[in-house]
Formats: structure tokens, sequence, C-alpha cells
């Protein structure tokens, strides 16, 4: 399969579950220009999704507010807890049919 066929195919297949999947795996990592592409134009087609990531963007701005306005460090997640979320994300992603 070439590249522009992968994308495609993604955009035109993605379902709601992996646009979930898409949306938490962003706050971990840049999603990738095809990736991005099809979470959106699922978004733009599912009102649910649409909804969905709208509250996600609306606590990201939150969070990011906060960040700004607190003199506190933050504190960095554990290696072990981020390799635990990364790979329910993969197993997740891997057991979709």
């Amino acid at each position: 399969m070439t590249r522009l066929f992968r994308a495609i195919w993604l955009v035109l297949t993605l379902r709601c579950e992996e646009a979930d999947r898409l949306r938490s795996v962003r706050a971990m990592r840049d999603l990738t220009r095809s990736e991005r592409l099809a979470e959106r134009v699922h978004a733009g087609l599912c009102k649910s999704c649409r909804h969905a990531r709208k509250q996600l963007d609306a606590l990201d701005h939150a969070l990011q507010d906060l960040r700004e306005t607190s003199d506190a460090e933050p504190v960095p997640m554990p290696a072990e807890t981020r390799e635990r979320l990364e790979r329910a994300l993969r197993k997740r992603s891997d057991d979709r049919p």
C-alpha cells in the first residue's frame, strides 16, 4: 500500500474509538499529518466526536492557563507510568479490527 493510499484509507475508515485513541495519543506525541487529518475529518462528520474534541481542547487550554499562572514546578510523569500508558494505547490500537 502506498503512503497516500494508507492516509486516504485512514481518513475514510476512522471509527469513533480510533478517533478517541488519537485524541488521547495527541497528549503524548505529535500526530502524523494523516492522523490529524483523519481525526479532523471524522470530528467534522461525527457530532459526538466533535463534542469530545471540544471538551478535550477546553481542558487542554485550562491546563495550559493553570501552568502559566502557577508558580509551582511541574511534576514529571514517572517513566514507568508513561511506558504503561504507551503500552495500553498501543494494545488498544492493535486490538482494533
